[in-house]
């Protein structure tokens, strides 16, 4: 499959490259980025991580699709982006985005979701998006309410979070129903 790359006009979405590891362990071991994510680990489990990033995305259940996001202007990487098929036969798309803390608040999560989403209506099959976050992660769910996101569960407790039980929203909307992308479910 050829490598995926998208141009907003601030935004360059590309493959992660290995030259991108230092710049992505500054926000991926950043404990305020990663507060409602996962816990910080070692450089070494971070780099595991990373290298499931690089690996050749061919749309498998489960598996990870990541770009990472450069700045045009001046070629910095500011974050990430990414989706993955959370169910194959229910046609269920799960997408995901983390940023540098120095970039958070800019339009830039906006932006880049905004080319990944019209992507993922142009180039791949599904019925529903999907996606989860802690429920104090006010920005993250504001962003999934930008393409017409509905909570559609509070899980109590739900998942470990290194020494904590940590809850999660789950949040969706079917393609026909997005607000940005897939006009009607079209496209």
């Amino acid at each position: 499959m050829k490598p995926i790359t998208l141009n907003t006009k601030r935004l360059f979405l590309r493959p992660m490259l290995d030259s991108d590891f230092e710049s992505y362990c500054d926000y991926a071991m950043d404990q305020e980025v990663m507060k409602y994510i996962r816990p910080v680990g070692s450089k070494a489990k971070v780099k595991d991580a990373f290298a499931g990033f690089q690996k050749d995305w061919l749309g498998e259940e489960g598996q990870w699709m990541a770009l990472a996001v450069e700045l045009v202007e001046t070629g910095e990487l500011i974050g990430d982006v990414g989706f993955r098929y959370k169910s194959k036969e229910h046609q269920q798309i799960e997408i995901g985005y983390k940023f540098n803390r120095k970039f958070q608040g800019l339009g830039y999560g906006s932006e880049a979701m905004d080319a990944l989403i019209q992507h993922i209506c142009e180039q791949w099959e599904f019925h529903k998006l999907v996606a989860y976050c802690d429920p104090r992660n006010t920005a993250s769910y504001k962003l999934m309410e930008r393409y017409g996101m509905k909570q559609e569960g509070y899980f109590k407790e739900h998942f470990n979070f290194g020494d904590r039980w940590q809850d999660e929203l789950a949040y969706g909307v079917l393609k026909r129903d997005l607000v940005f992308g897939c006009v009607n479910g079209k496209n």
